[in-house]
């Protein structure tokens, strides 16, 4: 048993250890394997390392041979795709897989991943061949004298044509970074991971040379003719002497505005080519432009990212150059002119600033900002000019000029006579500014307007943009009718402030009647109550109060009330403050002596209270004490009168007349004890004192818990105390419009009465008749417009006629530009004169063509 249990173990750590074996074996095999990558890795970098050293030494070599072939002419490479120092590098975007990298803002494509498979074989890799071809090597008819520049992606020769006997520059396709060339001068992508970039960028070098053999200009770079060979291309171009214009213009940069405009237009010219042949050229940049030796214009170079106003070319997503690339060219965006413009806008910043513009991502999401070229060059560029630069520099692609033309219209603004004729003339039409056009431009073009109706509105507050038949029907009109209009409110306005005090003097004479009625119902009170505590039978009861001394003052003071209407209550109290005799029932009987009118005749005063709601009746009314002597003239008693409150009421409301007069009264704190509206009695005008309101509250005068604010402050303060009529104007918390009020105080009394009315109330008659002048007016002017219409246009047809054949003159179009005279005035010796301009300008025009055509010839 013991035994077979060992055999069993046995057998398994037999099987453990062959399966260790097995996983041993699979390792080294991988080593193995990790070791022959390593070993085929270092003798490629081996091999790259002395391919490089020999290709430095040949190219060493080449550039001494160059000199002995031409000693005494610069060499400099006629298009400079990439320069050996560049600092504006553009980057290749291809489309899978590019990204956005928002640190660098640079949109870049990541090259293909390498494999571990060894590089693509040459055919000849002992060779040691030199990535240039060798002076001497024979293209066709062409043979390649030196090396002018190389670059990331191609190579260019100084070349003879053999047949012709004359100079030449011949680009060739080969970027560096992932092509080779092999022994039998043929050039191959290094890994197989690079066929797809290798051709695509191929297709886009026969792109470049189609484009440039499509267009006829002296400033963009001729193509002579391209082909394929050493499976790859070759374009052969023009060989002129120059530099590049980031190395010309340190030199220069002191140049004036002018000579400035002057060495761009051509450029411009050729631009405007570009784009009417339907491409775009997508790399403008100060080392794409080249400055020729000899008579110094402009050439555009390197039209390597160019594509077609629509579409891309093939497989290639594009390039950007950071600081010269626009926004679209980093995100895909809908491209066009406007590209261009904003790349020779960076371009001409840069000429003019030293610095480049942040790149067009940065702008956008504000991480980097760029100072207007409107500061940089302010003093030593015009405002035109400097405005044009920085409408070309618009982030959004709609709110830049949309053609060469737009933007020349505004860099010329203030160079006109640098253009031809037909583009001088029609600068100043389009201004410095996105989205802006001339009145004509916007009147003339219904889609136009449709688009931009603000824009519209602009033009219609800029009157200097209007038609000058307008502004000559405004300008009469406005002299006819502006004398009358002046007239008409200047007279207003005195006759407003002429009846506003007549109004004001006539209230405060209705307020001093008024006051002086109710002070003569107070003073009648008075002098009745005298002569009541005067009266023997009076004094007599209160000296020895009895039946039949009862019965005689209960008579008088029944007859007195009889023939007084205006007094309500009459009593008789003796020393102790009891109503003795009342004419009143109840009354009789009551003792009244915390009364401030008894205290106050006890002491000798008599005495007048405010207004006073009974607490029975409910119903306002004002009491008169007066004391009652004894022959040693000692105060016995008291005698008291109530006024009645709708006495004084009626007396108030005499004064309305139905149309908005408002009568009213204050006492001496301020509060309302009449007013025509009952919701408004018993408020106070301003703000009380809180002691003052807490007494009001208390002796419940007007048996109200509280006493509200109408919050006219100011008339309050006018009107309490006063001591003398007058007038004022104030607005109104009641009637919520402004008032004109006359008052004046109550003689005896500390109220005050107020007589107020609307302002509108009186001024009413003088509107009404203000208003039918101005019909007068308007009836008038339809008038003079029409007339001025008429006459405006006979003087704006001629001028319209001559607009006319400025127009035709833009599209050079003489004949129709010729204007018939009809007249001898002063538009006719004008026209006459443009006539003949017409003449000599069709002449000149026609001899500054033929110059230019032999030019380009």
């Amino acid at each position: 048993m013991d035994d077979s249990a060992n055999n069993g173990e046995s057998g398994g750590d037999d099987d453990a250890g062959a399966d260790q074996m097995h996983a041993l074996a699979r390792r080294l095999g991988a080593l193995e394997a990790v070791l022959v990558i390593e070993r085929r890795l270092r003798k490629l970098h081996k091999e790259t390392s002395e391919t490089l050293r020999a290709q430095l030494a040949a190219q060493t070599a080449l550039a001494a041979q160059a000199q002995q072939v031409a000693p005494m002419q610069p060499i400099a490479p006629t298009q400079p795709i990439v320069p050996t120092q560049q600092t504006d590098l553009t980057v290749l975007r291809l489309p899978e897989p590019s990204r956005f990298d928002a640190d660098a803002t640079i949109l870049a494509s990541a090259a293909p991943a390498r494999s571990a498979s060894a590089p693509l074989p040459l055919r000849d890799r002992d060779a040691g061949v030199a990535a240039a071809l060798a002076p001497g090597f024979a293209l066709f008819e062409y043979r390649i004298d030196a090396l002018l520049g190389q670059g990331g992606f191609g190579i260019t020769y100084l070349a003879t044509d053999v047949n012709l006997n004359v100079k030449v520059a011949i680009k060739e396709y080969l970027p560096a970074s992932f092509a080779q060339r092999a022994g039998d001068h043929s050039v191959a992508p290094r890994w197989p991971e690079d066929v797809a970039l290798y051709q695509t960028g191929l297709d886009s070098f026969l792109v470049e040379a189609r484009t440039l053999a499509t267009f006829r200009h002296p400033n963009i770079v001729r193509v002579g003719r391209f082909f394929e060979a050493h499976r790859t291309a070759y374009m052969v171009l023009d060989y002129e002497r120059g530099e590049s214009l980031r190395a010309w213009w340190p030199r220069h940069a002191a140049m004036p505005e002018q000579d400035l405009l002057g060495l761009l237009q051509p450029l411009l010219d050729g631009l405007a080519v570009v784009h009417a042949s339907g491409f775009l050229h997508c790399d403008i940049k100060p080392d794409n432009i080249y400055v020729r030796k000899d008579d110094g214009t402009l050439v555009l170079l390197d039209f390597g990212a160019a594509r077609q106003a629509v579409g891309a070319a093939p497989g290639l997503s594009g390039v950007v150059t950071p600081g010269y690339a626009p926004i679209e060219q980093y995100a895909d965006g809908a491209q066009g002119p406007a590209t261009d413009l904003y790349a020779l806008g960076a371009t001409l910043y840069w000429m003019i600033s030293g610095a480049k513009p942040p790149a067009a991502p940065q702008r956008r999401d504000g991480s980097a900002s760029m100072q207007p070229a409107a500061q940089v060059g302010q003093g030593r560029y015009g405002v035109p000019f400097l405005r044009a630069l920085d409408w070309a520099l618009e982030i959004d692609p709609a709110r830049r000029p949309q053609s060469v033309q737009q933007l020349m219209h505004s860099l010329y603004a203030d160079h006109a006579a640098s253009l031809v004729l037909q583009d001088a003339l029609r600068v100043g039409e389009v201004e410095a500014g996105p989205g802006r056009h001339s009145w004509r431009t916007i009147v003339d073009t219904p889609g136009l307007l449709k688009r931009h109706a603000l824009h519209l509105g602009q033009a219609l507050l800029r009157p200097a943009s209007w038609p000058l038949m307008v502004k000559m029907s405004l300008a009469m009109v406005l002299a006819a009718l502006l004398p009358m209009l002046i007239t008409a409110n200047y007279n207003l306005s005195g006759s407003v402030t002429a009846l506003s005090g007549a109004e004001l003097r006539n209230l405060e004479r209705l307020a001093q009647s008024t006051a002086g009625r109710v002070g003569q119902l107070l003073a009648d009170s008075r002098h009745l109550a005298n002569y009541l505590a005067t009266d023997d039978d009076f004094i007599a009861y209160l000296r020895q109060p009895d039946a039949p001394g009862k019965a005689v003052v209960e008579s008088k003071l029944a007859k007195l009330i009889a023939t007084n209407p205006d007094v309500h209550l009459m009593f008789l109290m003796d020393a102790q403050g009891t109503a003795l005799v009342s004419s009143e029932p109840g009354v009789a009987g009551v003792n009244f002596k915390f009364r401030e009118y008894f205290q106050q005749a006890m002491q000798g005063h008599a005495f007048t209270t405010g207004m006073v709601v009974g607490a029975t009746e409910g119903k306002p009314g004002v009491y008169y004490s007066n004391p009652v002597y004894d022959a040693s003239h000692k105060v016995i008693g008291a005698v008291v009168l109530r006024i009645k409150g709708a006495t004084l009421a009626t007396i108030l409301d005499e004064v309305q007349d139905g149309a908005g007069r408002v009568p009213f009264m204050i006492d001496g704190d301020g509060v309302l004890i009449h007013h025509p509206r009952a919701d408004q009695l018993y408020h106070s005008l301003g703000t009380l004192p809180v002691a003052e309101l807490a007494h009001i509250v208390a002796d419940q005068r007007f048996r109200r818990s509280q006493i509200d604010n109408l919050h006219m402050d100011a008339l309050a303060h006018t009107l309490v105390g006063v001591t003398h009529a007058g007038n004022i104007s104030y607005r109104s918390t009641i009637s919520g419009v402004d008032e004109h009020a006359g008052y004046a105080p109550v003689r005896g009394h500390d109220w005050v009465v107020v007589v107020s009315e609307p302002r509108e109330r009186f001024e009413a008659p003088l509107r009404h008749l203000y208003q039918q002048v101005l019909y007068s007016v308007g009836a008038v002017g339809l008038v003079f417009l029409v007339l001025a219409l008429l006459f405006a246009r006979s003087i704006v047809r001629p001028v319209a006629r001559l607009t006319d054949a400025a127009n035709a003159l833009k599209d050079g179009d003489y004949e129709r530009a010729t204007i018939k005279v009809t007249s001898g005035d002063e538009i006719g010796r004008l026209a006459r004169t443009f006539n003949v301009m017409i003449d000599v300008l069709r002449q000149r025009d026609r001899e500054k063509r033929r110059g230019r055509s032999g030019a380009e010839r």
